[in-house]
């Protein structure tokens, strides 16, 4: 067993419990004659390092004829987050966001319609003008409204297809696309926009991989050419990533003002107690400075991005930190990645809680909004009409939040499109 580095990315803190119950023949390891077996290899990871380890069950293996759902019984009932995978897979998503795919992501909104949540730059749908808002009506010659969600991902399963969109203008468009490896860019968008005597930046960010960093950077010095000095950042969708990406995001932020003070603390299970540290705000060249600033949240905004927001509190003061959109997912626990090159599998279990500089932490329930607002699937990120950009574009115009209509308000009728594999961890098809 090898622990994995992934260069200075080993802190992986992922949302989803990803590969449990993934049916694709890649992501199931049965039994062979190989043992020391994955088995095995689980139970010496799990048993050093889980951070629930002193509650695993007494369970054998024997009784098991998949690693995947012996694995998922070994879980303690709060976790709902560990994973085994792909080795090759998963580092090749974490190391470059590559993944094979439509490069897109879905949500059905109030009105059970499928529109398109997130699209990515090279998404060979995007070069056919698709953005997100846009109604998937229906996919190979089979109307959406027509099937359920089981059937639609098999659709999207298919290398190729042939799919109809429909805009709010009522226009449709006939596609004809085939999967292709994809370069996933983490920055979905980046822009200033002038409102009202104020610049204001506006960045919706995607995950936290390595090639994050520089796109992070590009962005923060872009923010300063155009001297903005209100932040609005989108993480309504980041599901999070590497915790180094996390603290780079939170100094650019603070124009690194706090470099060197504590920016976590993280803390493992009784055994491994002497593996617990604290990780201060690293300097970065590109780092601008805000005030404050305004987080757009969903239950899909977990882990690294719940830590971002977690960690700029202490510094900023919550009253600077202001949460618009839904409670977010409540991830306060990350995970390493353990490697068994010879099969392949990665191992990923919950191995530490974090916490910030005031050892404030533990938000299971996840962190809660300043201002509760649906989900606006009708517009693209960055359309000052969008409900929860505009919301904070309200705020700092006028100093309050809108009254939030009813056709506005939380609606509990929207729900995510479900995936499966390594589709989930993605979040895109």
């Amino acid at each position: 067993m090898k622990f994995s580095i992934l260069n200075k990315y080993s802190l992986l803190v992922i949302f989803a419990s990803l590969f449990l119950s993934c049916s694709d023949d890649n992501n199931i390891l049965p039994r062979s004659n190989n043992d020391k077996s994955a088995y095995e290899i689980i139970d010496e990871t799990m048993q050093e390092w889980y951070l629930w380890n002193d509650d695993l069950p007494d369970i054998s293996s024997a009784n098991y004829s998949s690693a995947n759902d012996y694995f998922d019984d070994l879980l303690a009932t709060n976790d709902r987050w560990s994973y085994i995978a792909n080795l090759d897979d998963l580092l090749a998503y974490f190391e470059n966001g590559t993944y094979t795919g439509y490069g897109l992501s879905f949500k059905f909104d109030s009105n059970n319609d499928l529109r398109v949540k997130l699209i990515f730059d090279e998404s060979p749908l995007a070069a056919e003008g698709i953005t997100r808002g846009w109604i998937l009506v229906s996919i190979n010659q089979l109307a959406i409204s027509s099937l359920n969600e089981e059937q639609i991902l098999d659709e999207l399963d298919r290398s190729s297809g042939t799919f109809i969109f429909e805009n709010n203008a009522g226009e449709q468009k006939e596609i004809t696309a085939s999967q292709k490896v994809l370069d996933q860019n983490t920055v979905l968008k980046k822009e200033v926009i002038p409102y009202v005597g104020t610049q204001v930046a506006y960045l919706a960010f995607d995950s936290f991989l390595g090639k994050s960093e520089d796109e992070l950077n590009e962005a923060f010095a872009y923010f300063r050419e155009q001297n903005a000095k209100e932040l609005v950042l989108d993480l309504r969708y980041n599901g999070g990533g590497s915790t180094y990406i996390s603290n780079q995001l939170a100094s650019l932020i603070t124009g690194n003002a706090y470099a060197g003070e504590v920016y976590s603390k993280v803390s493992h299970n009784n055994s491994k107690t002497s593996e617990n540290f604290t990780e201060a705000f690293e300097s970065q060249t590109s780092a601008y400075g805000f005030e404050r600033v305004f987080v757009i949240t969903t239950s899909g905004t977990a882990s690294a991005s719940e830590m971002v927001i977690n960690g700029l509190k202490p510094y900023m003061g919550e009253e600077n930190v202001i949460l618009i959109g839904s409670t977010t997912h409540g991830k306060p626990v990350g995970m390493y990645v353990f490697e068994e090159e010879a099969l392949n599998l990665a191992i990923v279990p919950i191995s530490f809680s974090i916490t910030n500089a005031n050892d404030e932490g533990g938000y299971f329930d996840g962190i809660p909004v300043d201002l509760e607002i649906s989900d606006d699937l009708s517009h693209d990120f960055g359309d000052i009409d969008e409900s929860n950009f505009n919301a904070a574009l309200n705020y700092i115009s006028q100093g309050n939040f809108p009254v939030v209509t009813a056709a506005k308000a939380l609606s509990t009728t929207e729900r995510e499109f479900k995936k499966k594999g390594l589709e989930e961890l993605i979040d895109a098809n």
